[in-house]
């Protein structure tokens, strides 16, 4: 038999590429829908059966078979494109998703049976009405679902599916209630039909809705009821009507019907566009292009060496062949940097390939919480450093879903304010110097900084001669401190704040600088600064104790040089004035328990180092000048050392280390 572990690594680019293609199509389509959007996902999902059956990859071959076929039954059927069939397509794509990360891990392959029938049942009996939708909870019902939830439970919509051909679909309505009781769930309200064609009471009960609070994992009871005589489809999803009390994924599904067919358009599919232009291109390891780098750093390193010897030549031996060396050394400068700039855009992708994730979630989100919620993303040709790129996600993802469930109001207070009842969110990025800003904003209520302070003093986290002292916009920086939040319940999504957190550090650990500026009433930016790579950077170099530290020059907002007395203690800590503003004061000495020396100068040199929402001012004992340095790994032999990023060496061959700013500024 074939050896195909050679191929695997092309099969999952190959896969990942189709499905991320996959995902774009479908948004599309629910938008606009048109043939051509059909063709590319039938295209699409033929490449992936293909591929899957060469790799002997049954599960996803299988799946993938009825998504064809279901996708050639829309362009030879032409049927209605509701929500129906754009949910049944997204649950397809998601199983599609988990059978692929459960190929990578090697992890025992899930059954998506209830997805297969799903799909097999929307084909054979093509859709003409909207399924029933998940019962809103009364008063009672809310009191009794608060209780469970209180207690450790969690509420499910459980959506059942009878056969056609059950006799007795009430009785079997009720057997079903009884199992799911018998399971451990608590069933809470339950929702039917309110009319049905045929005018049969009992056919009121093929399709029904029933909410419960269950305590485990939700599978057991999926499955109980999957092995159910005459249920055809079983799917339970998270229940999220107005209530804020869910915890994990997958996301609940709000029907909301989109009118039109599937017609003949002029526009152009997405994978027209895409391969519109395109330059022949080659796949090439990551691990080839980071060689490369670190090539590029040692020349870069020797570089800088010859360099200082040549100076130092031409200023203790002047002579013609210096001056030669000179000029060798000045235009092999050039070419370095002509290479590690060539470098570098190989290692650089567009934003977009983390964007184009994003209006999937914000879908997800918009049903989820019954908001109508539009996205809007600028700047993705904007390229950022790959490494970069793959820590942006979480952050991003964070901002999104607190926006969505805390920022942006409901419909109805929408409309109440006079704003448009499609919250917006908007996601731009752009190169600016030397840096990349990622800039997100919300149209939503904005963050009210006496309210941020308030739940900040109820939770401990700053004292009341502190809160008094703090202005407006350090208030509505204390979403960052960890256990924040104004949330009144716990929730996935929860209210701004939560997680916020775990946005600063990751931020931090990027080198990055984040900016808030909000407004109540009128929505919220956040402003991300981020350096354009991790791998070299221009270092400023400073001297202190006798040693050379290396400062990162994107962290650096000022370098200045004051006084003695110019340094003030201000509720027990030293600080200085800076542009009229209270910055913390240090010496760097003294946070690196190095020991002093005799200062010959009156002034002392300052460097105000900034790291995502903080400022600190530390002070060196000389300022030698900046130059672009190769960051290299300390590894695991020092241990912890958290308040160093790396080290370099400089021209002279000496070892110099790199502080980490983010660790400084907030420790």
């Amino acid at each position: 038999m074939m050896d195909l572990s050679a191929y695997r690594d092309i099969f999952i680019e190959e896969l990942n590429d189709q499905l991320e293609r996959m995902d774009q199509s479908l948004l599309e389509l629910e938008r606009s829908p048109s043939v051509g959007l059909v063709q590319t996902l039938f295209r699409a999902a033929h490449t992936i059966k293909g591929s899957a059956s060469t790799m002997d990859f049954r599960e996803l071959s299988d799946l993938t078979h009825e998504v064809e076929f279901a996708l050639e039954w829309v362009r030879d059927k032409k049927p209605e494109i509701n929500s129906v069939l754009i949910d049944t397509l997204f649950r397809s794509l998601d199983a599609m998703k988990v059978l692929r990360d459960q190929y990578v891990s090697g992890q025992p392959f899930q059954n998506f049976k209830s997805v297969v029938a799903e799909i097999q049942s929307l084909i054979q009996k093509p859709v003409v009405m909207e399924p029933v939708k998940a019962p809103e909870l009364k008063k009672s019902e809310w009191l009794v679902a608060q209780e469970a939830v209180d207690a450790g439970h969690q509420l499910f919509s459980i959506r059942i599916t009878l056969e056609t051909t059950c006799m007795m679909k009430a009785a079997r309505y009720f057997i079903v209630r009884q199992r799911i009781e018998e399971q451990g769930g608590k069933i809470i309200a339950a929702s039917l039909a309110d009319q049905v064609a045929s005018g049969e009471d009992d056919d009121r009960y093929a399709n029904f809705v029933i909410v419960a609070a269950i305590a485990g994992d939700p599978q057991g009871i999926q499955a109980e009821l999957s092995n159910e005589s005459d249920v055809q489809i079983v799917v339970v999803e998270e229940y999220v009507k107005d209530v804020a009390v869910v915890h994990n994924e997958p996301v609940a599904v709000q029907e909301k019907a989109e009118a039109g067919g599937v017609e003949p358009s002029t526009e152009k599919s997405l994978s027209d566009d895409r391969n519109k232009g395109t330059q022949p291109t080659v796949r090439v390891n990551v691990e080839r292009l980071d060689h490369l780098m670190n090539l590029v750093g040692e020349l870069l390193i020797d570089q800088t060496s010859l360099a200082d010897l040549s100076g130092e030549g031409a200023r203790n031996a002047p002579s013609p062949l210096m001056q030669s060396i000179g000029g060798v050394s000045d235009h092999m400068g050039r070419v370095i940097k002509e290479l590690q700039e060539g470098v570098m855009k190989t290692r650089m992708l567009p934003i977009d390939q983390l964007f184009s994730r994003f209006p999937r979630l914000v879908r997800d989100l918009s049903q989820k919480l019954g908001k109508e919620l539009e996205l809007i993303i600028q700047g993705g040709e904007t390229e950022l450093d790959r490494m970069i790129i793959e820590e942006l996600s979480d952050p991003l993802i964070h901002l999104i879903r607190n926006s969505a469930d805390h920022g942006i109001e409901s419909r109805e207070i929408r409309e109440q304010q006079g704003k448009p009842t499609k919250g917006r969110i908007t996601l731009t990025s752009f190169h600016e110097e030397n840096h990349v800003v990622i800039r997100y904003s919300d149209d939503g209520k904005g963050i009210d900084g006496e309210r941020i302070k308030a739940s900040a003093l109820s939770k401990g986290l700053i004292t009341e001669e502190q809160a008094s002292h703090l202005t407006e916009q350090e208030a509505v920086h204390l979403i960052f401190e960890p256990g924040f939040s104004t949330a009144s319940s716990v929730s996935e999504v929860s209210g701004r704040g939560v997680g916020m957190d775990i946005v600063r550090s990751q931020i931090g650990r990027l080198n990055g600088i984040i900016d808030i500026d909000t407004e109540p009433g009128r929505g919220t930016t956040f402003t991300i600064r981020l350096p354009l790579t991790l791998a070299i950077i221009k270092g400023l170099l400073v001297k202190v104790s006798g040693r050379v530290l290396i400062i990162p020059m994107y962290n650096i907002a000022e370098i200045v040089r004051i006084d003695p007395e110019d340094i003030q203690t201000i509720q027990g800590q030293l600080a200085i004035l800076n542009h009229g503003r209270i910055v913390p004061f240090h010496w760097l000495r003294d946070k690196l328990n190095y020991p002093p020396t005799n200062r010959e100068s009156k002034t002392i040199p300052l460097i105000i180092v900034r790291s995502v929402d903080k400022t600190a001012a530390f002070a060196v004992d000389e300022i030698m000048g900046n130059q672009e340095v190769v960051i290299k790994s300390l590894g695991s032999y020092l241990g912890a050392m958290n308040h160093l990023s790396g080290a370099t060496i400089l021209g002279n061959g000496r070892v110099a280390v790199i502080l980490d700013a983010s660790y400084l500024v907030s420790h």
